[in-house]
């Protein structure tokens, strides 16, 4: 073994041993965010709305905010070896179905370099398209759309 190296070691193993136990022999209380104060009840679970798959799609509140999927899509798979998203938005499968042809900004990279397929960043449709419900709000809202976007 390298000498210096020897040394560094030693140092840090005679280091770890002399800052006392990694762990303590009492066992720590944890706090509460919400202090002393118990949870009253159990949240219930919300039900699941019903898919407006027959409506017309929600209208986009801001500018840049990713459109709502308007169909049902528990079966279809998203990995590394398929996107079913792809079959019908893509330029070719887009006829068939009438479904929107994927944005080229999702075929560009994060320099904006044109891409010959789908970006990495954008092939998981999933982490930005979520389905359109029918379904109450869980919490109240006031958000208010800009004035551009009406």
């Amino acid at each position: 073994m390298n000498g210096r190296l020897c040394v560094i070691l030693t140092l840090a193993v005679t280091a770890l041993a002399s800052s006392g136990p990694l762990y303590s022999e009492e066992p720590q209380e944890l706090k509460s965010l919400r202090g002393a104060e118990p949870v009253a009840e159990l949240a219930e679970t919300a039900e699941p709305g019903s898919m407006q798959s027959k409506r017309t799609p929600i209208p986009r509140e801001f500018e840049q905010q990713p459109p709502l999927i308007p169909h049902a899509i528990k079966a279809y798979r998203i990995n590394l070896e398929t996107n079913k998203c792809m079959n019908c938005h893509r330029d070719g499968g887009s006829g068939k179905k009438k479904a929107p042809v994927v944005s080229e900004t999702h075929f560009m990279n994060r320099d904006g370099a044109q891409l010959e397929d789908i970006s990495a960043s954008r092939y998981f449709c999933t982490q930005c398209h979520v389905e359109q419900f029918d379904a109450p709000p869980l919490v109240e809202n006031e958000f208010k759309p800009i004035e551009a976007m009406k």
